[in-house]
């Protein structure tokens, strides 16, 4: 019974030791942004905040988001997965215009700035996840053909 508990215990411990590796993670990606989109680059302390500010915002909105969309497929009797896939289109200019607005307000900078940073890190975020992605497949063809 204390293998199952101690396993929930270490990979809880990772967990929370990874919130700031990836706190820093997206702090550098924001300010790497401001910087290639030829804005001054902010403090890490205004940048986690800005960072901080925009997920809690786009949280409460996307939840309230899916929980109409969700309704509304439930309504049509569409399956929950379809659900998802709409929610998650609709989330994107959501989270553009959420981010952009936090980021002109508590910056200072225009909102089409703004918008320049959002879209240079969203691609930032992809080239990682492709990096990843064709990293992870090229291991999974070589250990298929050793």
């Amino acid at each position: 019974m204390a293998q199952p508990l101690l396993i929930l215990l270490g990979c809880c411990t990772c967990v929370v030791l990874l919130i700031p590796v990836l706190m820093f993670l997206l702090t550098f990606i924001y300010r790497w942004s401001c910087v290639l989109c030829g804005l001054p680059k902010p403090g890490v302390t205004v940048a986690a905040g800005i960072m901080f500010v925009s997920w809690v915002a786009f949280v409460l909105a996307v939840s309230l988001l899916r929980a109409g969309v969700h309704a509304a497929c439930d309504a049509a009797r569409l399956p929950p997965w379809e659900a998802s896939i709409i929610t998650f289109l609709l989330a994107l200019p959501i989270d553009l215009l959420i981010s952009a607005g936090v980021e002109a307000g508590l910056m200072g900078v225009r909102f089409g700035k703004a918008v320049e940073v959002w879209y240079t890190q969203r691609l930032i975020h992809l080239a990682i996840v492709v990096v990843i992605v064709l990293v992870a497949s090229v291991v999974y063809l070589i250990q298929q053909f050793v």
